[in-house]
């Protein structure tokens, strides 16, 4: 048997045994602890990177615990984010995030402006903690205004669609905005025990980071109608939109889509939908103080603001004005006539001398006899 193993070793064939007849280690393989057998996924260090950096956080810093949990729960998403997105990430750690994966964050997510601006802000510290050279780069984490410089309004016949073609927790949500005015903030607080069926009226937590004010406003028809049949069986402290803040902004654009107005190049936020409907209930003969109410607006110039009256707006408003005052203009021109006869019964008074027929401040007087004055002159230039 020895001689067999020599003539191997020879050949250069070590087998189970070594040269020297003892028995070989076994051979090194790359396969990491965790992996498993050969072939099968290894695990992701990312969670484990966002760990260490949450850890390091909270030893390091003074910011609260509330924004550390939000910074794992950003970070802890951010994979699954890009695979949605469809974009490469293959190592799934931070050295592997590139400038195309910060990119289609914001280019391909329907998010709102200010989700965008946490994800950034929570994936930018993350980076910048790995010494990642791209949390450097200002102008890459750079966060899109989302409205022009006007503000947006859609059409009655804009909205209409966009509410056919909202299906299930969608349609509450366009129907909570833009049929009753509602804030997102607002809607995403809303509770069954908050819907009054029986008075036709909501029970609204204004906006604020602990809760605003309240107020109970009405429900529009249909927003009752369709809130009867969403709420049924639904236990009382349940939330009526059962979304975060960038689902509710995922389900807005998934109706925009569906809609066609997308395709249309229309653009609509939440915020467009509470303007939309402040304007839409002012045309139909809303006033201010109304609109305050169910905006929950501190001052009926923030409504008006929301409004957004041109031109040609206010010259209309300045018409139906003035046929209000229709017999005052008649009344005004009375006046103007008695003004211009006076004028004329003034030029008839006769004139004697510099100050003859006006009072001591030189006005006209009415009486036509010569004045103390133009008297004392005469009797001074007699012989």
């Amino acid at each position: 048997m020895l001689a067999n193993v020599s003539r191997r070793s020879a050949r250069g064939e070590v087998g189970p045994f070594g040269p020297d007849g003892r028995e070989s280690p076994p051979p090194l393989t790359t396969q990491r602890r965790g992996q498993g057998r050969p072939g099968s996924a290894r695990p992701s260090p990312w969670p484990g990177q966002v760990r260490a950096f949450l850890v390091d956080k909270r030893a390091h810093s003074d910011v609260g615990e509330a924004w550390i949990a939000r910074m794992g729960w950003e970070l802890r998403r951010f994979p699954g984010l890009m695979a949605r997105v469809g974009q490469p990430f293959p190592t799934e750690e931070a050295s592997g995030v590139t400038e195309s994966c910060i990119r289609a964050l914001r280019e391909r997510l329907p998010w709102e402006p200010p989700t965008l601006a946490i994800h950034y802000q929570a994936l930018k510290q993350f980076l910048r903690w790995a010494n990642h050279p791209l949390a450097q780069e200002r102008a890459l984490w750079r966060v899109p205004a989302g409205a022009p410089v006007h503000r947006r309004w859609l059409t009655g016949e804009q909205l209409s669609r966009l509410y056919a073609g909202a299906h299930g927790v969608e349609r509450v949500l366009v129907a909570l905005e833009g049929l009753n005015g509602l804030r997102r903030v607002e809607v995403l607080r809303l509770r069954v025990k908050d819907v009054l069926l029986p008075e036709g009226c909501l029970r609204i937590l204004g906006k604020g980071r602990h809760g605003g004010k309240w107020r109970v406003i009405p429900m529009q028809r249909e927003v009752g109608r369709l809130l009867a049949t969403w709420t049924r069986g639904q236990l009382e402290m349940a939330r009526v939109v059962p979304l975060s803040r960038s689902g509710a902004d995922a389900a807005l654009q998934r109706a925009v889509v569906r809609s066609g107005l997308a395709g249309e190049g229309t653009k609509a936020s939440h915020h467009d939908l509470r303007r939309t409907f402040g304007r839409l209930a002012n045309a139909s003969g809303m006033n201010l103080v109304a609109l305050q109410g169910l905006f929950g607006h501190a001052s009926p110039a923030l409504s008006a603001h929301y409004i957004g009256l041109d031109l040609d707006e206010l010259r209309t408003s300045l018409e139906k004005f003035g046929s209000f005052l229709g017999p005052v203009e008649g009344r005004r021109d009375g006046v103007e006539g008695r003004t211009a006869a006076a004028r004329a019964r003034r030029r008839t008074v006769p004139s004697r001398g510099r100050y003859a027929g006006t009072d001591p401040r030189g006005r006209p007087s009415e009486d036509p006899r010569p004045s103390a004055h133009s008297r004392a002159k005469s009797v001074e230039g007699s012989p």
